[in-house]
C-alpha cells in the first residue's frame, strides 16, 4: 500500500463531479471552514449532466413524484426550469469561489496506508486528499439494452441527446420514464417521433410529463407504443438505417433511435476504491459514510437514481455536517440558524 499523504500540495477535500450534488458539498465545505478544496468534474463543465439530460426549458419543481422535498441545508432552488437551475449553481460556484476542474475523469481512487486517499485521472495527473467525496451521479453510465446495437449504426443510437438530431428525420425514443417522456416532448417538433414502452403504464413519469405526452399522442403529434419490447436492431445498409424488430413479431424503421433506461451505478469503479456494496448498491450510514473511512458518497449514488437535485444538495449537507466535521476534518461550527 502507498503510504499516507503529507501536507505537501494534499487537500483537505477532493469532490468527484461537479453536479448538484459535488456543488452542494463544496458549498457546505466552505461554510463549515474548509480550505483545500478541489472539484473534478469528467464533463466540460460543472452541471453538465442536466445540461445534456434536461431539455432546454425543462420544468424543475421541488416537488418530485408528489413527494415535497425541502432544503436542509445552505444550497436550494426555487420552482423553475433547466435555465434557472443552472443559473443558481453558476452563482454558488462564483459566491464560494469553488475550484473546479473541467475534463478530468477519475479513472481510479485508492485508499493510502497512512490515511488519506490518492486519486489518479485518466490522463495520469494524481491527486492526494484527506477525504474523499463521489458524487458522480448514475446517469453518466446510462444502461444499455440487452440486445446488442450494430456498431455500424453508431450516429443513429442514442442515449442522450448530447449529440443532436437533426429536423425532418424519424426518431424511435425507447423508455418510459420522465426522461424519455421528455425526450419526445423536446423531439416531437419538427421530427416523426414514435415512443415505445414495453409496459402499459407510464407511472414512473410524473404527472406534467404523463399529461403532456397524452396530449401530444391525442393531437398525432406523436406515436406511443405501449407493451412494445425490442427483440433487436438491425443496419439496414439505407436511410432509414434502424430496422428495430419487436418481440410481438412487429418491425419499424427509423432514421433515430434514443434509449433512456435510466443509469447505473459504477459498481466497478466503487469496489476498486475499496466501498462495499449490498447487491448493486453502496453500504452508506445515515451521514452516506462508505464503508471506506474518510470516503463518502452523494447525489444519485445513495438515491438510486432517484433522487431529485433537492434531494442531491441535501445529501451534500449530511455528508458535510453529519460526517466530515464530526470525525474526520477541522471545522468553523456556525449556530445551528447559520447552516441553512
Amino acid at each position: 500500500m502507498t503510504e499516507g499523504p503529507t501536507d505537501i500540495d494534499l487537500l483537505d477535500l477532493l469532490i468527484v463531479g461537479a453536479g448538484p450534488a459535488g456543488i452542494a458539498t463544496a458549498v457546505e465545505a466552505r461554510r463549515a471552514g474548509i480550505q483545500r478544496i478541489l472539484l473534478l468534474e469528467k464533463g466540460p463543465g460543472h452541471s453538465f449532466s442536466i445540461e445534456k439530460l434536461y431539455t432546454p426549458g425543462k420544468r424543475v419543481d421541488k416537488v418530485y413524484l408528489g413527494q415535497q422535498v425541502e432544503c436542509e441545508g445552505s444550497v436550494c432552488i426555487v420552482d423553475g426550469n433547466r435555465e434557472t437551475v443552472l443559473e443558481a449553481l453558476d452563482g454558488f460556484v462564483r459566491e464560494y469561489g469553488l475550484e473546479i476542474r473541467s475534463g478530468t475523469e477519475v479513472s481510479r481512487i485508492t485508499p493510502l496506508e497512512g490515511g488519506g486517499f490518492e486519486a489518479v485521472d485518466a490522463r495520469g495527473t494524481s491527486y492526494r486528499a484527506r477525504t474523499v467525496v463521489i458524487a458522480i451521479g448514475v446517469f453518466g453510465r446510462p444502461n444499455k439494452p440487452d440486445h446488442p446495437i450494430p456498431p455500424t449504426l453508431k450516429g443513429h443510437v442514442h442515449f442522450d441527446l448530447a449529440e443532436g438530431i437533426p429536423p425532418g428525420v424519424s426518431v424511435l425514443v425507447v423508455g418510459g420514464g420522465n426522461t424519455a417522456l421528455e425526450y419526445v416532448e423536446y423531439l416531437y417538433a419538427g421530427r416523426s417521433v414514435t415512443l415505445a414502452y414495453r409496459g402499459a403504464e407510464f407511472a414512473k413519469a410524473n404527472e406534467v410529463n404523463r399529461k403532456i405526452l397524452q396530449d401530444l399522442e391525442a393531437s398525432r403529434q406523436a406515436t406511443v407504443w405501449r407493451n412494445a419490447d425490442i427483440a433487436s436492431l438491425r443496419d439496414t445498409g439505407e436511410a432509414p438505417r434502424i430496422e428495430a424488430t419487436f418481440k410481438d413479431g412487429r418491425s419499424a424503421r427509423f432514421d433515430h433511435a434514443v434509449f433512456a433506461l435510466g443509469g447505473a451505478t459504477p459498481e466497478g469503479f466503487l469496489r476498486q476504491a475499496g466501498v462495499e456494496l449490498d447487491g448493486r448498491h453502496p453500504r452508506v450510514d445515515h451521514r452516506f459514510h462508505s464503508t471506506v473511512p474518510g470516503l463518502f458518497l452523494a447525489g444519485d449514488l445513495v438515491a438510486g437514481g432517484k433522487g431529485s437535485i433537492v434531494k442531491a444538495f441535501n445529501t451534500g449537507r449530511a455528508v458535510v455536517w453529519e460526517g466530515l466535521c464530526q470525525d474526520h476534518l477541522e471545522c468553523r461550527i456556525p449556530d445551528a440558524g447559520d447552516r441553512a
